[in-house]
Parts: structure tokens; C-alpha cells; sequence
């Protein structure tokens, strides 16, 4: 059964896909490519609406092959009986196993083949985005395939349809949101591009292990513990929430009080450091926004962020 800790790990499978070293040093080609705009327009913020807008059809486009790919495997899922099953696990986890070894040491040659659709014109409105994202998502690449196949199999095994397209659907989310985050703020991330592109190689082992991980928890069945945990901490956090309301507030605000403090107190340090540097930007005017309006969500007694917390935790995927 999927249950949160599953979709947490296909954000996270997701989100190692997009900080892969064949994708993230492409973000600029791709961005400029779909968004119609060239990397100095990128740089300067011009055509930021328009370059969002087709990076967002972009997403949907890849989205919509990635969750066709779950459906079509969590059917060929479904023909295994009972009695095959946990046999069918313990392959999955093998396999799993043996793509993130291979994402480290690479003694896999034929999965760095590439088989994908090659788009040579740019896309004029947001639909031929959309067609291009359907492209993106066809394609193996040799980094991103062996995270994919293994949220893949991990599907085949979610015991139905709606289950493996929500957490293909998670993975898309996990991939895609860092894509429109670019899209939005590409300007703003120059530091973030030069420190991954000097730590491609931890992030390539980061990734290598975590398969690893994912396919021992898979062939041992150790998935379900993983949920049950998640249920446990969900239960206790919905028990504290209740029996013990003013401490779960209190903890809650302090924790947004320092979530708002840390980007203002970067902003001043900054500041300090270089004279010239705006102490306002948008970027960080906008988070500061959404961090205050947590607080004043919780403050005002609309919100309780624990039972937020332990509601995401208790979820089934149901």
C-alpha cells in the first residue's frame, strides 16, 4: 500500500532528478529554448510572465507522460497474483538497487543511452511548450532514467491505478516545481547553479545511495515499517495537538518566528558585507510574506500547523 512516506520519497526522487548533472546544467538551455527568450533576457528578468507561463505548459507536458508511464506500469503491476507478489518486490528491489549503484560507478553502459524525442524549433505559444515537455518526459536520459524507473517500480507495486498516478504525479511535482522556480526567479540564481556545479559529485553519490536505500527497503519490505512510523509520528503530533493545545501554538509560532528571522538576518549580513546589496529584493520579500502569514495564521488560531502536520502524516493515499 503507498501511503506518505512513498510520496515523499517520489518528491524527493524528483527533486534528485532535476539536480542531476545532465539536467541542471541545462536548466538555462531549456528555460531560454522553451520560454522563447534569450539567456541575457533570462539574466535581466525581461519576458519573466511569458517565460513562466510555457515553463509551467512545459511541466505539464512531462507530467502527463510521467503519470501515462505510472498507470501503464501500475497495471502490469496488477496481473502478478498474491502469490507472486512479494517476489516481484524483492525483484523490484534488486533492480532498484542496481540502478543506484549504477548511477555512482557507471558500469551500466547501455543505460547512458539516450532514447528521447529531439525538438530543433522553438516552440511559439505555451501548446508547443506543452508538446516539447511530452518530449522531455518520452525521453530515458542517463541520469534521470534509473530515479524514474525506479519510482516506476515502485508504482507497479502501489496495488492500483490511482495510487501509482498520484505518486508519478508526486515525482512530476518534485521535478517540476525547481523548474518553474527558475523559470520565476532565474536571475536570482546564479549562486545556486555555481555551488551544484561544483558539488555534482556528491549530489551524483547523494543520489547513487538513496536508490541504494530505496531498493534494501523495497526487497527487505521495509516500506510498510516506513509508513508505520510515519503513522506513529503523525498520531503523536495529532495527539499533542489536542490534549495539549497552547504548547503545540507556542512551539508552531517559535517555529515560524525563527523560519521569518533567518532570511532577514541573511539579507543584513549580506548587507554588511557589500555595501551595494538591497537589503529588499523580491524573492526575499515574497518569502518573508508567505513565513508571516503562517505565523499570523497560526496566531490567530485559523491554522494549527500540527494538525496540518499529522494530517499529511495519518494520510493513506486513499
Amino acid at each position: 500500500m503507498i501511503k506518505n512516506i512513498s510520496f515523499a520519497v517520489a518528491i524527493g526522487a524528483g527533486l534528485l532528478s532535476f539536480l542531476s548533472p545532465c539536467v541542471l546544467p541545462l536548466i538555462p538551455g531549456y528555460l531560454s529554448f522553451v520560454g522563447g527568450a534569450g539567456l541575457s533576457e533570462l539574466k535581466s528578468g525581461q519576458k519573466r510572465r511569458g517565460v513562466f507561463l510555457r515553463t509551467l505548459f512545459f511541466v505539464l507536458g512531462f507530467s502527463t507522460v510521467f503519470v501515462g508511464l505510472g498507470l501503464l506500469f501500475s497495471g502490469g503491476g496488477m496481473l502478478l497474483s498474491a502469490a507472486y507478489s512479494r517476489k516481484a518486490s524483492i525483484a523490484a528491489g534488486i533492480v532498484i538497487i542496481l540502478f543506484g549503484l549504477n548511477t555512482i560507478f557507471g558500469f551500466l553502459r547501455f543505460l547512458g543511452m539516450e532514447a528521447r524525442f529531439h525538438v530543433k524549433s522553438k516552440p511559439v505559444n505555451s501548446i508547443g511548450a506543452f508538446v516539447v515537455g511530452m518530449a522531455f518526459g518520452s525521453g530515458w536520459t542517463p541520469c534521470i532514467g534509473p530515479i524514474l524507473a525506479s519510482i516506476l517500480f515502485m508504482a507497479s507495486r502501489a496495488g492500483g491505478t490511482a495510487k501509482a498516478a498520484l505518486l508519478l504525479g508526486a515525482y512530476s511535482a518534485g521535478l517540476g516545481l525547481p523548474f518553474l522556480a527558475a523559470g520565476l526567479f532565474f536571475e536570482k540564481l546564479d549562486p545556486f547553479w555555481t555551488w551544484f556545479k561544483r558539488h555534482a559529485r556528491a549530489v551524483k553519490w547523494v543520489s547513487g545511495l538513496l536508490l541504494v536505500a530505496l531498493g534494501l527497503s523495497m526487497a527487505l519490505g521495509k516500506l510498510a515499517a516506513l509508513n508505520t512510523l510515519a503513522f506513529r509520528l503523525g498520531y503523536e503530533a495529532k495527539a499533542f495537538a489536542i490534549h495539549k493545545q497552547a504548547a503545540a501554538r507556542a512551539v508552531s509560532l517559535a517555529f515560524w518566528a525563527v523560519m521569518m528571522a533567518l532570511p532577514v538576518a541573511s539579507a543584513i549580513i549580506k548587507k554588511l558585507k557589500n555595501r551595494e546589496e538591497r537589503l529588499v529584493k523580491p524573492f526575499r520579500l515574497v518569502l518573508f510574506v508567505l513565513l508571516a502569514t503562517a505565523f499570523l495564521l497560526e496566531l490567530g488560531g485559523h491554522v494549527s500547523w500540527f494538525n496540518v502536520l499529522s494530517g499529511w502524516l495519518l494520510y493513506q493515499g486513499k
